[in-house]
């Protein structure tokens, strides 16, 4: 007999299973998510009001509290960003316009990574030169999760403007504390127009 058979007829459907979750796992990240999850769908429209300036040799604009926020934004208050495909060797313009949603993503953003992680890891490694004592100090010191943004991608299509890419939105940079709430979450279409303010909307 060639090759391998298997014979418990019971490991099929555990097989079967396991394939169908990998799958799903692959693929559900071009899905749509519920309305349950994100109340902005595909098909929908982001309206720019005005025009947006991208900077030469940068990819996107930020906006916040209503308005353009130039190269920096407060990273602890939720914000929006205007991204284009094709850096460029000049400033290029967005023109106002209504862009229509053509998928929506969810995710989320690492921002910054505690020192000390990288310290412990080469350390309880026998690295740097520390000792056993100092391996255990740092390991009772505990770990917090790392500062995050959740956020929502909205990839755009605009026929006359084909290198705006996507509008993205995040709630505030947190590690998980409930004391970041409200504005750590990430935010749906009434938070979204709040942000953009008199620069854009999303409309159906």
């Amino acid at each position: 007999m060639n090759g391998f058979t298997c014979k418990n007829n019971s490991l099929k459907p555990i097989l079967a299973g396991l394939m169908l979750g990998m799958a799903g796992l692959l693929s559900s990240c071009a899905l749509t998510p519920p309305k349950s999850l994100m109340d902005i769908q595909a098909g929908e429209h982001f309206v720019l009001k005005q025009p947006i300036t991208i900077p030469a040799g940068k990819a996107r604009q930020t906006i916040q509290f209503g308005q353009l926020s130039g190269s920096g934004f407060n990273q602890t208050e939720q914000h929006c960003r205007i991204e284009i495909y094709a850096l460029q060797t000049q400033n290029s313009v967005i023109q106002p316009q209504s862009f229509t949603i053509k998928r929506v993503q969810l995710g989320e953003e690492m921002i910054a990574q505690r020192a000390y992680g990288e310290q412990f890891a080469a350390n309880a490694f026998g690295l740097n030169g520390q000792n056993q004592t100092d391996v255990v100090r740092l390991a009772d010191m505990g770990y917090e999760r790392p500062e995050t943004m959740d956020l929502v991608h909205l990839y755009l299509h605009s026929d006359t403007q084909p290198n705006v890419y996507r509008l993205t939105c995040a709630g505030a940079l947190s590690n998980g504390d409930p004391k970041d709430a409200p504005r750590s979450y990430r935010p749906k279409r009434e938070q979204i127009n709040r942000i953009l303010g008199a620069v854009g909307s999303i409309a159906p």
